[in-house]
């Protein structure tokens, strides 16, 4: 890399109770308690999930995506000066590489996209549900069906992007957040997607801080950005990559569709993304003019764009990006 590339990142930085009751609930210590609620449906028919219309039977909600509860806490969002110099390093790998490490409008590209990674900072989250899964082309459906969604801009039928055990792709910002609230959660913030990412042993990949090309639907720096060495030239199925989950069980989160989240994207004059000073459940700036932030890169990626810090943004649909749904607690 130029003296001037490296240049650009010299500068970066880093109830308790008691056994008796007292008052008014003295004496019903050995009180029966109510039945469990469960009891209550014994016998009765399961809720329907769908229902006749006019025009066919459409699903009225979604059977209930899975998902895990993520401990909040403190954890350090965002690279430092160090981690930035390994994710050049991780590029440099690719059969681009050598566009990485000199001038050249794609080098600053990099550059840019890696330094809006800065200032790596300390954020507490309170905990959360995630999706184990990126929201599939079956369950999008659903959504589509029940007049809640607006169709992905695939062609129907399409067999790269068409298939139900699928990551939905060609969906807008605004289709993924009309999904999550009709499915009953909302688009993660960039905050907890980074930490359920992440973990809180600060792991550089969702799997652990080592890059493995046989743990995730990766693709590569290079004029054919698709790579089939993982076993998929294109999308894959949901949860094909077991070896890749993170430790709370989260699947895909690097790979096969990158994902949107919440908060808008935003870099300041010094092209850093995120603010120096510790932050609470942040949501990110008012507005940014790229769109808003994609996380996890996916089967068109590079090794550099699948780390659980990486981030890009955009306006518009894409054949790559999905997402997942989160829900607060």
């Amino acid at each position: 890399m130029s003296g001037a590339a490296f240049g650009l990142f010299a500068t970066l930085f880093l109830v308790s109770t008691d056994s008796g009751m007292s008052g008014a609930f003295a004496g019903l210590e050995r009180a029966r308690r109510p039945p469990r609620v469960e009891s209550l449906w014994r016998g009765l028919p399961r809720p329907a999930e769908r229902a006749a219309t006019a025009s066919g039977v459409v699903a009225l909600r979604p059977p209930r995506d899975r998902r895990v509860r993520i401990a909040g806490g403190r954890f350090v969002m965002g690279s430092t000066p160090q981690e930035m110099q390994e994710a050049l390093q991780l590029c440099a790998r690719e059969p681009y590489g050598p566009a990485c490490q000199r001038d050249g409008e794609r080098a600053w590209d990099i550059a840019l996209a890696i330094r809006a990674e800065g200032h790596a900072h300390e954020v507490t989250l309170s905990d959360f549900e995630l999706d184990v899964t990126e929201v599939t082309v079956e369950k999008y459906g659903r959504c589509v069906a029940a007049s809640a969604c607006a169709p992905p801009s695939f062609s129907a039928g399409d067999s790269r992007y068409d298939v139900p055990s699928y990551p939905v792709t060609h969906v807008t910002w605004e289709d993924a957040s009309s999904y999550c609230a009709w499915a009953g959660g909302r688009l993660p913030t960039e905050a907890e997607w980074e930490l359920a990412a992440r973990g809180h042993s600060n792991n550089t990949f969702p799997w652990g801080k080592v890059y493995s090309p046989r743990l995730a639907n990766h693709g590569a720096f290079a004029d054919d950005p698709t790579d089939g060495s993982d076993g998929f030239v294109g999308l894959a199925p949901v949860g094909s990559f077991p070896d890749g989950a993170t430790p709370t069980g989260l699947l895909d989160m690097a790979g096969n569709a990158a994902e949107w989240v919440a908060d808008w994207y935003d870099r300041d004059e010094q092209q850093f993304g995120y603010r120096r000073g510790a932050q609470t459940n942040p949501k990110g700036p008012a507005f940014g003019v790229l769109g808003h932030v994609i996380r996890g890169g996916s089967y068109r990626d590079g090794a550099h764009w699948l780390r659980a810090a990486a981030r890009r943004a955009s306006n518009f649909a894409e054949r790559e990006v999905g997402f997942r749904c989160a829900a607060s607690l």
